[in-house]
């Protein structure tokens, strides 16, 4: 069944300042860099209407996205490379034209780029391609427009338990679309100054496994009915009335 695509195991990243010295991953790390310009053989590559490249590596992990599924790996170090592995995308049901885009920077990172950074300024190339990102101020995430990624579940009187299924939540003006690695979900969602508004919420019906069923049931638990929100720089907290919860993070 169509749950996560899995990549080739990605080649190696070489890296290295814009005067030569290697660089460390730590010079990239904990910061969002986003593309300001991407070219192929010196032309411009255009990417598809308001979308734009992201990139973070945090904890070990990797994430990017161009506007469509989140591709994630983990990051070592190795020498002068960083070495990718157990690349994974999410399957999430956003398109013909959106699934070429995020194959396409799927297939650029797995390629191995070459990469250069300089300040706030990242460089990536492979070839005759080359993505240039600058670095984004840290600050709150909007709740609006945000891919959340669903961390972990709770109900009254018990911790949290890991969402072990990858899954995630976009909010947009007065509606929610999302997905887990087997059903995409959607619905209406109103924002207030504290609370959403959540009702016919609604997936698509694939046949999925026993683990996409309970988080797409913890899901539907919460997202019923006025729902509190708590924000706080790239983590929220979503309170369904009965109390049940869905504690969420921002990959950038």
């Amino acid at each position: 069944m169509n749950t996560l695509m899995y990549i080739s195991a990605i080649g190696a990243l070489v890296a290295s300042t814009a005067a030569g010295v290697p660089a460390t991953v730590g010079e990239v790390e904990d910061r969002t860099f986003q593309s300001v310009a991407v070219t192929q053989d010196g032309q411009p590559r255009p990417l598809l209407p308001g979308t734009v490249i992201q990139l973070r590596i945090t904890d070990g992990g990797l994430h990017a996205r161009a506007g469509g599924n989140l591709i994630a790996g983990q990051v070592t170090v190795e020498s002068t490379h960083l070495v990718v592995t157990g690349v994974h995308t999410m399957q999430a049901p956003y398109g013909t034209d959106q699934y070429a885009q995020d194959t396409w920077l799927a297939e650029f990172i797995g390629a191995g780029p070459a990469w250069t950074q300089h300040d706030d300024e990242l460089l990536l190339w492979v070839d005759g391609t080359e993505i240039r990102l600058a670095g984004l101020p840290e600050a709150d995430r909007p709740l609006l427009e945000t891919y959340w990624l669903v961390e972990s579940t709770s109900r009254p009187g018990s911790p949290p338990s890991p969402a072990r299924v990858p899954a995630h939540l976009v909010f947009q003006d007065d509606e929610v679309q999302g997905a887990l690695s087997c059903n995409w979900l959607s619905g209406r969602a109103v924002v207030a100054d504290t609370t959403i508004t959540a009702d016919g919420l609604g997936t698509t019906k694939r046949m999925c496994q026993q683990e996409d069923i309970l988080l797409e049931i913890a899901i539907f638990g919460v997202l019923q009915g006025e729902v509190a929100f708590d924000l706080d720089a790239d983590r929220l907290d979503l309170t369904g009335p009965d109390g049940r919860s869905l504690h969420l993070r921002a990959p950038f």
